[in-house]
């Protein structure tokens, strides 16, 4: 799925999302995570050996809810298809990092990170959106 350009910039602008998937047994669970967005994914970084990974690896049916938190609350649900990378983790954390920093991740600082990608068992989880469900308006008018 193509997504439209006021929700591609909602996703785009914001950082923090909360991510929905089902557990083995008993309602599904819900963890907020920081994101990217890679073409018409959305990318998040966690442990292999988290719950999030393996429930992906079982089913792989997600939702991510990103919410704004500045008036009228707007808020975009993705419902997609998840899949487990092993390679690229390292990339991932730069990316997430800066998310989260609000500014780059330093060339000295990346052997680090690969370092610190091996010793967590860090995957990628990257989610293929399938539906979009948002409230209106998406965008801000201009101040």
């Amino acid at each position: 799925m193509q997504i439209p350009d006021e929700q591609r910039e909602f996703l785009e602008s914001h950082r923090l999302c909360v991510f929905g998937f089902n557990r083995r047994s008993g309602p599904p669970s819900l963890s907020p995570v920081f994101y990217f967005m890679d073409g018409d994914e959305i990318v998040i970084s966690t442990t292999g050996s988290r719950v999030k990974a393996k429930a992906v690896q079982r089913n792989p049916e997600v939702s991510v809810c990103v919410l704004d938190e500045k008036m009228p609350f707007a808020y975009l649900t993705v419902f997609g298809h998840a899949h487990v990378e092993e390679e690229g983790a390292a990339e991932v954390m730069r990316r997430i990092g800066e998310a989260m920093s609000g500014s780059p991740v330093s060339e000295a600082a990346l052997p680090a990170l690969e370092q610190r990608a091996k010793e967590e068992g860090r995957v990628v989880v990257r989610v293929k959106p399938a539906q979009l469900v948002s409230t209106r308006p998406l965008a801000r008018p201009s101040e």
